[in-house]
């Protein structure tokens, strides 16, 4: 009985002390002492001789955290991460090993090292979508088996430690992001200053060392007459250097120039479409610059080592050249402007800016309809609409107007552009939230006199919810089935204009028949030549009259009665509408 107890009390603080280690691991900050801590923590509470504990990312199929006894060789290609998962997938959680030294890894993950003489055992865990922790803690040639009591507290610090690793793992991860996004910003703010085609590709290439390191980097523009792509702006190669001039499709710039699509290719010399401009590089990554789906140029980055560039890369040099190519064609076509000095060249390059940010085609979303009327002024001014598909569930509805008119104006609208793109993609941001982004950064970019209104919409078809925020615009539509209207206000004031503007959200239910008409003051506001505007009021009757009609047919009615009113009036500003129908 005495021995029980003593034995019961052993155990008592053998788990207190267990429950000491999960809190030191825990209350670690940085990846050292997290490290020191499993280690040191598992080897005292188990009495095993080695503990090797590390956590691949599923993602990007890498080594994402490591002790220090793993000893891999390093960097472990995503090839054998992949593999290695696939081989430990299949077999029990906690599996134990008589022999270790005969264990083997797969693909040379892990180099061989001396293993002691005890039995081992190997525990690994999926802790969520994107990381899987591993352990293997073996006993030394004096204890050579685990007992069942030592056997779980192992199971127990393992788990525990991957927990541990996985919470300071995605706050990694997010702080990147947080500097990432930070450093877009600060290198969107600085080529948005500047309109000479030479300085804005210094800027580019050299705030690109910020977001995406490389060793050696090279902008090239595409030359459409000769169908090649042709140097225009280099990092990191030797002075003597022969001039980039490849054809379409040759070498990884040209493939990548031909196809639209980024390339990564973790070790050159196993490429044949490298082309050697540096002894030293050993992976590249390329990624076409668009305008709208053409393609107007390439980044081309080197890195002295092998697997440099993964996909998180790959998304953060495409959210950079996304931003990029609208400077890039800012300052082609205002340096076009300029050498014309005419306005007939000034408002066709304004047109092209601002036909080049508009949508090509409607997006097909289930449950809803969707139909557009554009029509430019014959002075360029600064309508602004966009779709933003998330799923086939979700659908985001923008319209702007952008003050004044000609290069100016189209200017403004591409910078509300970038910054609108930046932050609406995520479908996780609200209207707000994204819209105080583009205030932030049109007050930064613009002067005091350039500002626009805005109005962003999230339609969700498993909700039937469509939330918004207008800034400023002319307040859509919504007209219900029953024939109620009512009018779409909710959201703050202008865009640009206050640096300390604060937005809410509006939220309505989407029934089937409500038909959402957003528009631009343009449509509303047009004369007749008794000097009438056509106004709200006639904008809305003129939907409820034709509210049951499919959308184009409701598009087009409107459309003919605002002709019929107006008449040969002078079209003096753009007119946008745009025409939203919930279906079953």
């Amino acid at each position: 009985m005495l021995e029980s107890s003593v034995v019961e009390t052993r155990s008592d603080i053998l788990w207190h002390r267990v429950v000491e280690g999960l809190t030191r691991m825990t209350a670690a900050t940085g990846e050292a002492d997290l490290s020191a801590a499993i280690e040191e923590i598992t080897l005292e509470l188990s009495d095993a001789e080695t503990c090797r504990f590390f956590m691949v990312d599923c993602v990007s199929n890498h080594i994402a955290f490591e002790t220090s006894s793993c000893d891999f060789v390093h960097p472990v290609p995503p090839a054998e991460a992949e593999a290695l998962l696939a081989w430990l997938r299949p077999q029990p959680s906690t599996r134990l090993i008589d022999d270790p030294g005969e264990m083997e890894w797969p693909v040379g993950a892990m180099s061989g090292q001396d293993s002691p003489a005890g039995q081992a055992v190997l525990f690994h865990h999926q802790i969520d979508e994107r990381f899987y922790c591993v352990m293997l803690v073996t006993m030394g040639s004096d204890q050579t088996v685990f007992d069942p009591e030592r056997l779980e507290v192992t199971i127990s610090l393992a788990r525990h430690a991957g927990y541990a690793v996985t919470r300071l793992l995605h706050f990694r991860l997010a702080r990147q992001e947080m500097l990432h996004r930070t450093a877009l910003y600060e290198v969107g703010k600085k080529i948005s200053g500047s309109l000479d085609l030479n300085e804005v590709l210094n800027l580019i290439i050299d705030a690109l060392q910020t977001v995406v390191p490389y060793d050696a980097a090279a902008i090239v523009l595409l030359d459409e007459d000769q169908n090649a792509v042709v140097e225009r702006t280099i990092r990191g190669y030797a002075s003597d250097r022969d001039a980039i001039n490849l054809k379409m499709g040759e070498g990884i710039s040209g493939s990548a120039a031909e196809t639209g699509r980024a390339i990564i290719v973790p070790d050159v010399s196993r490429d044949d479409r490298y082309v050697q401009h540096r002894p030293e590089t050993k992976s590249e990554m390329a990624v076409p610059m668009l305008s709208g789906n053409q393609v107007i140029g390439v980044f081309n980055i080197e890195n002295d080592r092998a697997n440099a560039y993964d996909e998180e890369a790959q998304s953060l040099l495409e959210a950079f050249a996304s931003q990029a190519s609208i400077a890039i064609q800012n300052a082609r076509l205002f340096d076009d402007a300029r050498r014309s000095r005419a306005l007939d060249r000034e408002l066709e390059v304004a047109g092209e800016i601002q036909r080049a940010l508009l949508p090509r085609a409607v997006p097909e979303t289930p449950g809803l309809s969707l139909a557009v009327y554009s029509e430019p002024s014959r002075e360029v001014g600064g309508d602004f609409y966009d779709f933003i598909p998330f799923s086939d569930k979700q659908l985001g509805v923008a319209v702007g107007d952008v003050v004044g008119k000609g290069i100016p104006a189209a200017l403004t609208m591409a910078s509300l552009y970038t910054s609108f793109h930046e932050y609406a993609n995520y479908y996780v941001y609200l209207p707000s939230y994204v819209i105080g982004h583009v205030n932030e950064v049109l007050y930064e970019v613009t002067s005091a006199d350039r500002f626009a209104t805005l109005f962003y919409g999230i339609a969700n078809m498993q909700e039937m919810t469509f939330v918004y925020c207008n800034a400023g615009h002319p307040p859509p539509l919504l007209c219900r089935k029953s024939g109620e209207t009512v009018n779409l206000y909710t959201g703050g004031l202008i865009v640009g204009s206050f640096e300390d503007a604060s937005f809410d959200d509006g939220r309505v239910q989407l029934d089937e028949g409500d038909v959402v008409v957003l528009y631009s003051d343009g449509l509303i506001e047009k004369c007749n030549e008794d000097d009438e505007i056509f106004g709200i009021d006639r904008l809305e009757q003129a939907i409820k009259d034709c509210h049951d009609c499919p959308v184009e047919e409701i598009r087009d009615h409107v459309i003919e009665v605002w002709r019929a009113f107006v008449g040969n009036g002078r079209q003096d500003d753009d007119t946008t509408m745009i025409v939203v129908k919930r279906e079953h």
